[in-house]
């Protein structure tokens, strides 16, 4: 039963190495061939990249895209912008709502009322088309909130 254990924890570990980095692909020889590629496909391949073994390397070395101190796991407004996009918009857009207050806390925000007012007069340069990613949407938001 230990070693089942052992051998769970372990795997679940090299799982969630690949966490460190939002681009989904992590440390390692992936994340340097790869770079500025987008894509389910390039993601695919540089995380099989980084599996063969580059990945643990990257990380004991210090090298190939693996930053000392960074905090692995989701980013939880990355997941909450993907997960609520048209409610969201519909909030922006007014320049109010309970989403929109919920991306202030999630950001920790400290002028709210401003937050809001900019996010809605730059309504368009956040949803910047009907194809826009969440991705996008959240970049567009922090350029914003921190212009």
């Amino acid at each position: 039963m230990k070693k089942v254990l052992i051998a769970f924890f372990a795997a679940t570990l090299m799982f969630s190495a690949s966490n460190l980095f939002a681009d989904n692909i992590g440390a390692g020889l992936g994340r340097l061939a790869l770079k500025g590629q987008k894509g389910k496909a390039m993601e695919i391949i540089g995380v099989t990249l980084n599996a063969i073994g580059t990945q643990t390397f990257a990380i004991t070395s210090g090298t190939s895209g693996y930053k000392e101190g960074a905090v692995i796991g989701v980013n939880y407004v990355d997941v909450y912008v993907a997960e609520n996009m048209d409610n969201l918009a519909t909030d922006i857009a007014k320049g109010e709502g309970e989403y929109l207050d919920t991306l202030a806390t999630m950001m920790k925000v400290e002028n709210r009322d401003l937050f809001k007012a900019k996010l809605s007069k730059n309504f368009n340069t956040i949803f910047t088309s009907k194809e826009v990613t969440s991705g996008e949407v959240v970049a567009n938001i922090r350029n914003i909130h921190n212009s």
